[in-house]
């Protein structure tokens, strides 16, 4: 399983396999959580009817309403002025003086003329002189009026002028002025309209503030004005537009940047947002395995259950929660195949990855915060299955995640929903979820087993089964092989719970760890009935017969698909040792001088893991204590000793993580195994037993 795949007639290494798998989950995970939370689109324009209620997908802000809200607030701010100008007064008394001459000038010649009517092309002279619109009936009745009546209009003009410019003129208020002094001088003299006209034109030509305004500090006084104004957002799952109502430009633009029109085919922002998502669980993951988990190594194949269990659950988790109920998500499900098939702590971090992932398909507010607060049940399921580590376990476990569940969507529901029944109803649902979690856990645990040759506890537990095929086959054909086998079983799996190791695995392995001898059986010491082939065999056949078993075994265990645990420990339980006994035999042959010791070894490799030492232990002092002449406590602890002794110095040992304090405590615990294996027995004395009486026997049956 650890081979190389070939993609295009080339090699690729784990690297590139783990990058490959980690790139196709990352779009089938972007391709669950898009069609999950993308939207349904619609057909509406501006000033039609919506063809149905719709609500917001997510947090959006209603920024054409906020926008003519912030520029009402600027408008409504007074402008600020800078101080008034005092020669705006001279320069504006001046200029309107200079129209007033002019006005007495062109009076005085067309009363001298006797002009009693202005031609177009006069008047449109006149205009260019003053420098602003007249009529011909405002310079006729200017000629035509009095003296006196001229005179004084003018001063009054010039005097409202003053009188305005003195009190101060802000700037844009000159229309506001130049109306002012027009109603006054209508007030002064009702009966000279045109003249009054005429002279209304003039100041509103001349008059110019003598208070500008401060744009720095007005437009700063606007921006504060627009600041202050609150932004309108519409939260997921707020209507935005009933059905039937006239959509309004406000609306519409809501509608357009949630990406829900029909015209809008990709909503960037959403994209990112879940690409960044899951780049981060996925990123979380691989860290937390890599730098806080030595336990869980992340090859290929880790790599590659991982992100399937992943990809099924979040499938799961959309197809319940979006075609059967919102919070019908079993997140669980992730969290219990993590804990069986996986590491029971990683799959704690696992739970909360999964956990946010849900919360992104989860309905609005209160639901997303429910998925998040329901990974508090990890610890306990975690625990549970430290202790028990069996299929019946998981069922145990969604009984708690269930209530778990259930304990914190009706907390959450309870603290911010005023509807009490809909609070209970989705916390039913939630617990429902667990449970429904537990059952895809169990339903799948087999199919990943098999799938992944994984060495789970049920796994385990099933290949003990004495009618396995294999095992039925080693008790038949080579019982004394089968018998050797519970024994070094008895001992591994002793030694194991010592020193902390897998004992159950240990157990199993230790059973089928010889399984290869069902190739030869009969060229094996245990299965031989007197006959001995290996008397007139080479020496260096014999050894390759005996050698080649545990390459036999492994490859029969990868056949009936065995955990690879297990084939490892079957390939691995006999090193690269001697096969002292034959090594002997050809010395005696051929000399010493003619013999290579590299010829008589097993082919390897050396145990890698605690378990595959203590098999390997357990099969030499097995069959090393049936030739003990009359075995008792401290032979059987010297031998032990001196065995493992030597396989240290053979360099047996040299790749597993055994501890001295671990061997010393292997040793004490074989001991202790053999000495009840081997322990003494009274001698019975050949007595002979006189026939039962008839009369007795039918005594005591009727009593």
């Amino acid at each position: 399983m650890n081979r190389p795949i070939k993609l295009k007639g080339a090699k690729v290494g784990p690297v590139l396999r783990i990058a490959i798998t980690l790139a196709v989950t990352f779009a089938a995970l972007m391709a669950i959580l898009l069609f999950g939370v993308k939207p349904e689109q619609y057909d509406i324009k501006v000033g039609t009817p919506a063809p149905t209620q719709i609500k917001a997908s997510k947090d959006i802000q209603d920024t054409v309403t906020t926008e003519a809200n912030r520029e009402r607030a600027a408008a409504e701010v007074e402008p600020s002025y800078k101080s008034a100008d005092p020669s705006v007064v001279r320069e504006v008394l001046t200029d309107l003086g200079g129209i007033t001459d002019k006005l007495s000038r062109l009076r005085e010649d067309y009363a001298d003329k006797g002009v009693s009517a202005v031609t177009a092309e006069q008047l449109d002279d006149i205009e260019k002189s003053l420098g602003f619109p007249v009529t011909a009936e405002e310079i006729m009745a200017l000629v035509e009026a009095d003296d006196d009546t001229v005179t004084a209009l003018f001063t009054l003009t010039i005097a409202k002028v003053r009188e305005t410019l003195d009190s101060s003129l802000p700037q844009g208020q000159e229309n506001t002025a130049v109306k002012s002094i027009t109603g006054a001088l209508s007030t002064e003299y009702p009966d000279e309209k045109e003249l009054v006209a005429l002279l209304s034109a003039a100041v509103s030509a001349t008059i110019r503030p003598n208070m500008l305004i401060d744009e720095e500090i007005t437009e700063a006084n606007r921006q504060k004005a627009r600041d202050e104004v609150q932004v309108i957002w519409y939260v997921k799952d707020q209507e935005i537009v009933s059905e039937g109502q006239i959509v309004t430009e406000a609306q519409y633009a809501m509608i357009s940047a949630l990406g829900i029109l029909d015209e809008d085919s990709f909503d960037i922002k959403l994209t990112l947002g879940i690409a960044l998502l899951i780049a981060l669980v996925m990123a979380s993951a691989g860290m937390y395995l890599y730098r806080y988990n030595s336990e869980v190594k992340p090859t290929p194949r880790t790599v590659l259950l991982l992100c399937m269990i992943s990809v099924l659950t979040m499938l799961t988790c959309l197809a319940l929660g979006r075609y059967v109920h919102s919070y019908l998500m079993p997140v669980s499900a992730g969290f219990l195949m993590v804990a069986i098939l996986i590491d029971r702590r990683f799959s704690m971090f696992m739970y909360l990855l999964y956990s946010l992932l849900a919360a992104v398909l989860a309905p609005a507010g209160s639901g997303a915060f429910c998925y998040v607060l329901m990974c508090i049940s990890g610890p306990a399921v975690v625990a549970l299955f430290s202790l028990k580590m069996l299929r019946s376990s998981a069922l145990i476990a969604g009984v708690i995640i269930a209530v778990v569940n259930f304990a914190v969507t009706a907390a959450v529901g309870l603290i911010n929903s005023a509807q009490t029944m809909d609070a209970f109803n989705n916390a039913f649902v939630t617990a429902g979820a667990g449970l429904i979690g537990v059952m895809i856990a169990l339903a799948a645990q087999p199919l990943f087993e098999n799938l992944f040759r994984l060495a789970t506890p049920s796994k385990l537990i099933e290949l003990s089964n004495p009618n396995q095929p294999l095992l039925r086959r080693l008790l038949i054909e080579a019982s004394g092989t089968y018998h050797h086998s519970i024994i070094v079983a008895n001992l591994s799996e002793a030694a194991c719970a010592e020193i902390g190791a897998n004992a159950l695995l240990a157990r199993v392995a230790s059973y089928y760890h010889d399984i290869g001898k069902l190739k030869r059986p009969m060229y094996f010491k245990e299965n031989q009935m007197g006959d001995n082939p290996h008397d007139r065999t080479d020496p260096r056949v014999s050894t390759a017969i005996l050698t080649a078993h545990p390459r036999d075994g492994a490859a029969m265990a990868q056949k009936a698909h065995m955990p690879d645990a297990v084939v490892q420990i079957i390939r691995e339980h006999h090193g690269d040792g001697p096969v002292t006994w034959f090594y002997d035999k050809a010395i005696k042959e051929y000399g010493e001088e003619n013999v290579d010791i590299a010829d008589f070894r097993y082919e390897g490799p050396r145990p890698s893991t605690r378990e595959a030492a203590v098999v390997m232990l357990a099969d030499t002092i097995e069959a090393a204590t049936r030739s003990l002449p009359n075995p008792d406590p401290e032979k059987i602890d010297q031998l032990i000793r001196k065995l493992i002794r030597g396989k240290l110095n053979d360099g047996q040992l040299d790749n597993c993580p055994l501890t001295f304090s671990d061997i010393d405590k292997i040793c004490t615990t074989f001991s202790r195994v053999l000495t009840g294996v081997f322990h003494e027995r009274i001698e019975y004395p050949d007595v002979s037993i006189p026939p039962r009486k008839p009369d007795e026997t039918e005594a005591k049956a009727q009593a």
